[in-house]
């Protein structure tokens, strides 16, 4: 116990702060003989009830109370509440009063020792605690300058000094060897390059150090780098066997990292024997078990590709359609605009869950045709890698060949785009054509939207209805939308409103922007409230 006889360094910092906390200690220390500890005061009740002794613990010190006497852990700082208020008045809470930056009860209790009556927005002091070694408070620092990142609180033109910030602060919270969870988020700055140079090399020999030492989170980290054969070999074996260390101790993560990584093996037939329905059954339940930000929506995606093709499973293309367009976020930006009805829509994106996604497309593109169709997706966007159409477009073509309807849309769609080929639009339109006569909704969208403009094939405003209607009939709500334009206007058929009206209503229903914004102008009302502003324009 003798460091707990040792004023720390970077506690009782000046002799204005001492007789402060001694005039405190007077009036504030309870009888600790009407405390029922169930034995009689010692040591650890004195240090917990008196500021004298409280300011002169570390970091370490305070740990090793809390593991030897956990008793007296609702005693050891006073100040918790005032820390906690203070937490609340800068937004570190979340809506039921947990901390959204996760502290430890040790974390919290060396922050708080220092925590008095502040400005409600003024984290000087909690500066100055990290200026002079407080591992907790440097962490804190940290972790509260990446929410505010996440949440674009910053002009983007200070992002790489609060990066720096934020590394620095979390390599001095690094420096105090029992403070894992700086290690493992300095780690991932190595491996995002926040603030530092990647260096995956290193990024394993810190996660190495740490799932050594039965870190759960490093112990799935490092699997994932073993799966991913970033900074070491490639080793799906091993992946696991790291997934395996931290699911038997209990991490729930680390167990759905194993029924995620086995889909994909079992979907491509890795190693193991080819099953869409084990693949299927695996990303099922990683869809609506995992809280993971990037396993979840990669899975609920192929989940819903699955439902569309029937692979695994029985077929019903709108509930797959409905799975992938309520699926798409910010983070993963896939949803029904960019992956079915190929939008030209800037999603570019170098994020850990597109690249991610690309990555294990790319693994299963030479084993399966619909792995190798979302790799050129995301060759097309630059989604989790460098946008290269000319690749995108020569993986569809090849597939568009063996028959793929949903590639034949696709390469109709780069023929389109693809101004400085010859006769680029009557291409398209052969392709949209293949795609429709196999009855792809969104082919049968396409041609009904070439006749209508004459892109490719001389105009004609009644094909265009008739194509526009076999694609709404499927549920397409593209094609939904586009005949009531045309039922609207008299453009190809009669005038009909009331017919207008319906058909709007089928594409409103499925939360089509376009057509609830017709409907309000109509008079009428149908589908689902608008969440914002048009996600996409018809291209």
């Amino acid at each position: 116990m003798a460091s707990m006889n040792e004023p720390a360094s970077n506690t009782a910092s000046s002799h204005t702060q001492q007789s402060q906390a001694e005039a405190r200690a007077t009036s504030s220390m309870p009888d600790i003989n009407q405390l029922s500890l169930g034995h009689n005061p010692d040591i650890f009740t004195i240090i917990c009830c008196n500021d004298i002794f409280q300011l002169a613990l570390d970091h370490s010190t305070i740990k090793v109370l809390l593991r030897v006497c956990k008793r007296v852990r609702f005693l050891l700082s006073s100040k918790l509440p005032r820390f906690h208020s203070w937490c609340q008045s800068i937004e570190l809470l979340n809506p039921d009063g947990q901390l959204r930056i996760g502290l430890s009860p040790s974390d919290k209790i060396a922050i708080s020792l220092h925590c008095d009556d502040q400005d409600t927005a003024d984290r000087s002091w909690l500066e100055a605690q990290a200026d002079q070694g407080n591992a907790a408070a440097s962490y804190l620092l940290a972790r509260i300058l990446r929410a505010d990142l996440d949440k674009q609180l910053s002009v983007r033109t200070e992002h790489q000094a609060i990066k720096q910030q934020i590394f620095q602060h979390l390599k001095k919270a690094a420096a105090d060897n029992n403070h894992a969870m700086a290690q493992f988020h300095l780690t991932e700055c190595y491996r995002n390059g926040t603030g530092v140079s990647q260096d995956h090399t290193k990024v394993v020999q810190l996660y190495r150090s740490l799932a050594e030492r039965e870190m759960p989170q490093a112990q799935v980290a490092l699997g994932g780098c073993y799966e991913s054969g970033k900074g070491v070999h490639q080793d799906f074996d091993t992946a696991i066997e790291w997934y395996t260390k931290a699911a038997n101790q209990g991490s729930e993560d680390g167990r759905l990292h194993i029924v995620f990584l086995r889909g994909w093996l079992s979907f491509i037939g890795h190693d193991v024997e080819q099953s869409d329905v084990d693949a299927f059954n695996h990303w099922q339940e990683v869809s609506n078990q995992s809280t993971n930000p990037v396993l979840k929506p990669i899975a609920a995606h192929m989940v819903g590709w699955m439902h569309y093709l029937g692979r695994g499973t029985m077929r019903d293309e709108q509930r797959g359609i409905t799975i992938i367009r309520e699926n798409r976020s910010a983070e993963f930006k896939l949803g029904e605009d960019e992956s079915l009805a190929a939008l030209l829509i800037d999603i570019k994106s170098k994020s850990p869950i597109a690249c991610k996604f690309f990555n294990l497309c790319h693994l299963g593109s030479e084993h399966d045709w619909l792995c190798r169709h979302l790799m050129a997706v995301c060759l097309f966007y630059g989604f989790g890698t460098t946008k290269d159409w000319k690749n995108a477009a020569s993986n569809f073509e090849q597939l568009a060949i063996e028959g793929r309807s949903d590639s034949q849309l696709w390469i109709g769609v780069c023929y389109y785009w693809g101004r400085e080929i010859s006769d680029y639009r009557k291409n398209s339109f052969e392709w949209f054509s293949k795609s429709a006569d196999q009855g792809n909704s969104y082919g049968q969208w396409r041609v009904g939207w070439c006749y209508y403009d004459g892109r490719g094939v001389a105009e004609d405003l009644a094909k265009a209805v008739k194509w526009y209607h076999k694609s709404a009939k499927q549920g397409n709500r593209y094609g939904q939308y586009d005949l009531g334009d045309c039922y609207q206007n008299g453009y190809g058929v009669p005038k009909n409103i009331d017919k207008a009206v319906f058909w709007y209503r089928k594409s409103a229903e499925q939360g089509f922007d376009l057509a609830i914004n017709n409907l309000k102008k109509l008079g009428k009302r149908g589908g689902p409230d608008p969440q914002g502003p048009s996600k996409c324009q018809i291209q």
